[in-house]
């Protein structure tokens, strides 16, 4: 089944494929292409057809499929947060991985610092913006979203591990 060429998922996907080249030192278009099922010499150009959301040829579909996007979330290891937490946006969630057992009594000190942190930030920007110019334009918005969506992932993990700690 192919995915809407929605470019929230292809960006992420894009992204996510960026940050694996980063850490792991390959190209990651022509790691991931054979991996999908694209073959040949232009194997890696498929990829890129298929990550562009931005043209559609009826004729010659090349979106991503669900089990392409199946295959990118397990082989990705820790950069599938990317696309998953671009989904979980899109649709008015909040994705975080599930904490590791265990959390000590630090690690919840140290996520309460980074909430309180994150919820500084978005005040200074919000303080900032304002006084620019007393008008948050689209460019300002986005970012005082950026910051106000990592301050929810870090509130959530923050409950999950209380909760933890309530268990023990």
């Amino acid at each position: 089944m192919a995915l809407p060429k929605t470019p929230y998922i292809y960006r992420a996907a894009a992204k996510a494929i960026r940050q694996f080249e980063l850490d792991h030192n390959v190209t990651g278009r022509k790691h991931f292409a054979p991996l999908l099922g694209f073959r040949g010499e232009n194997a890696s150009v498929q990829l890129s057809s298929a990550l562009n959301y931005t043209t559609y040829n009826p004729a010659t579909p090349k979106p991503l499929t669900v089990d392409h996007l199946d295959v990118l979330l397990h082989e990705l290891g820790r950069h599938k947060t990317v696309i998953l937490d671009a989904i979980a946006r899109e649709h008015g969630g909040t994705f975080h991985l599930a904490p590791t057992a265990g959390a000590a009594k630090s690690d919840v000190r140290d996520e309460l610092l980074e909430i309180a942190g994150l919820a500084g930030d978005l005040s200074g920007k919000f303080v900032e913006f304002k006084e620019n110019d007393g008008v948050i334009d689209a460019e300002e918005a986005e970012e005082l979203a950026r910051i106000a969506y990592a301050t929810r992932k870090a509130l959530r993990a923050f409950e999950h591990m209380i909760a933890e700690v309530k268990e023990d």
